[in-house]
Parts: C-alpha cells; sequence; structure tokens
C-alpha cells in the first residue's frame, strides 16, 4: 500500500474513541514513527487521552531533533530493531547505526528514563546465519556497558530477553516469514492472539486483525465510515475470534501465517 500518515486531527478522533477499548497503543504497522518530523505532536494526543505509547523503530535516521519527542512522558518503551541493519543494505557501518542509537540512549539516562528500552534481535534461527552480525552487536553493547554477553550462550539457551542495565534489554527471537496471500498454506488450523490482545489501524484508516496485515488484507472496515466500536462488533470479526477459539483459521492470510504458528494451542 502506499505511504501515508494520518492527519492529527484524525489521530486525535481516533485516540478519543479507542480509549474505551485499550490503555496503550503501538505506534507501528511497518511504518516508523521516526520518519514523522511531529512525531511529539502525536504522542502528546495520545497523552492527551491518556494512552501510553509503544514506539518500535529501526532507529535508521535517529538523531537529536528526535530526543524531545522521545523522553515524552507517555512513551511505555521503545523498541529498536538492531537486526534491521543487517536484514537491508546500508551505506553506513555498523558502527555509524549504533552509535546514535547509544548515544541517545546515554541522553534517556541522563534523563533518567523511566520507560523500558528494548534492543531487538530478531534473527535466531539454527543455522546461526547472524551469528557474525549478532557477535558484532554483542560486542558494542559490551564494551559500552560494561556486560558480559555470550555469543554461544545465546543461541545455546535461546532467552527471551537479557538485561544490559535499568530498564534497557535486548529482546530475542527468532525469524519468521512474512504472512502473504502467496505464500503455501501453513495451516488451516490453530490459535492468535489477533482480535483478542490487539488489532491494527493503518493510515488510510483500514481496521486489521494484527501488525502483520500491512496491506489490509483482511479489511474489518474503515475509521472513516464506521466507529472502532461497530467494526470491532462485526460478523467477520466475530467469525475470526470465534474460529481462533475453536482452533479454526477461518481467513486465509491467517492460514498462511508462519509468526501465529508459535502461539499454537498443544494438545
Amino acid at each position: 500500500m502506499p505511504n501515508a500518515t494520518m492527519s492529527l486531527e484524525k489521530f486525535d478522533e481516533l485516540n478519543l474513541q479507542l480509549k474505551e477499548h485499550t490503555k496503550e497503543l503501538a505506534y507501528h504497522i511497518v511504518g516508523d514513527p521516526l520518519v514523522l518530523s511531529n512525531l511529539n505532536d502525536y504522542l502528546n494526543i495520545s497523552k492527551k487521552h491518556n494512552l501510553k505509547v509503544n514506539i518500535t523503530t529501526t532507529a535508521n535516521n535517529i538523531n537529536q531533533k528526535h530526543y524531545k519527542a522521545l523522553i515524552n512522558e507517555t512513551i511505555k518503551q521503545i523498541n529498536f530493531s538492531i537486526n534491521s541493519y543487517n536484514a537491508n543494505s546500508h551505506k553506513k557501518s555498523l558502527d555509524e547505526y549504533l552509535d546514535p542509537i547509544l548515544a541517545f540512549i546515554k541522553y534517556a539516562q541522563e534523563n533518567n528514563h523511566e520507560y523500558f528500552i528494548n534492543l531487538r534481535i530478531w534473527n535466531l534461527d539454527d543455522n546461526k546465519s547472524a551469528k557474525v552480525f549478532n557477535e558484532k552487536v554483542f560486542n558494542k553493547i559490551n564494551k559500552t556497558f560494561n556486560t558480559q554477553i555470550n555469543i554461544d550462550e545465546v543461541y545455546k539457551n535461546r532467552p527471551k530477553n537479557i538485561r544490559i542495565d535499568r530498564k534497557i534489554f535486548f529482546n530475542f527471537d527468532e525469524y519468521f516469514n512474512w504472512p502473504n496471500l502467496k505464500n503455501d498454506f501453513v495451516s488451516k488450523n490453530g490459535f492468535c492472539y489477533g482480535l483478542d490482545s490487539h488489532f491494527g489501524i493503518l493510515s488510510d484508516g483500514s481496521v486489521v486483525p494484527c501488525c502483520l496485515d500491512q496491506n489490509a488484507c483482511i479489511n474489518l472496515g474503515n475509521i472513516n465510515k464506521q466507529s472502532i466500536k461497530d467494526i470491532l462488533r462485526s460478523k467477520r470479526v466475530k467469525n475470526i475470534q470465534d474460529g481462533f477459539r475453536k482452533n479454526i483459521l477461518v481467513e486465509e492470510l491467517c492460514q498462511k501465517c508462519e509468526y501465529r504458528t508459535r502461539f499454537d494451542k498443544k494438545d
């Protein structure tokens, strides 16, 4: 879908509706909130509505102009997708990518941040295909924070997270293939937390079951035409929810989603 930015006015209306359904928002469905020059305006809207915010970013362009927004007190946590560097082509070196992130973390510490900062390494696999990259990242963090993170222990033990400093963590997860209608079928049976713990809203107002449906393959409605409450009460939503409870994947995209297999209910 084409890149777009939801207007502040529409975002304000949306936050007013959302606070009936949730206490926190995640500013991401593929889009990176740090591309917004007025990110703090969006954060202040969520703050006005007493909603906490989770920021997820590649931080590919983070610099001091973002600092004011990124210490907004409505933020609950900031996720830096570190393995995004290794997954994309860059003209900058790894140090040139990591140093601005570490500079911001130092700034956040100096300002006594109370939110969590997570450095995401979501590239673990049995083939250890990103081991060289990960080791370079760990060496940089060990040197900066005087930690002793061991690459071999991480691959052996597969921890979900490792504490680096106060409210600063490495988060680990495995590779997964992005769901796509062109994918082979994974299964017609299974479970997911979509439409239970979360749902997504794209910049054009389309409502989707989860953050992996970036192209609104499962378009549940549009906030420009319906209220969130009416969309979530729709027959399609109820069918998806009932299916998950019965271990049945109603929608084709869910059937072709590898990520949700980690939530499958075990007999």
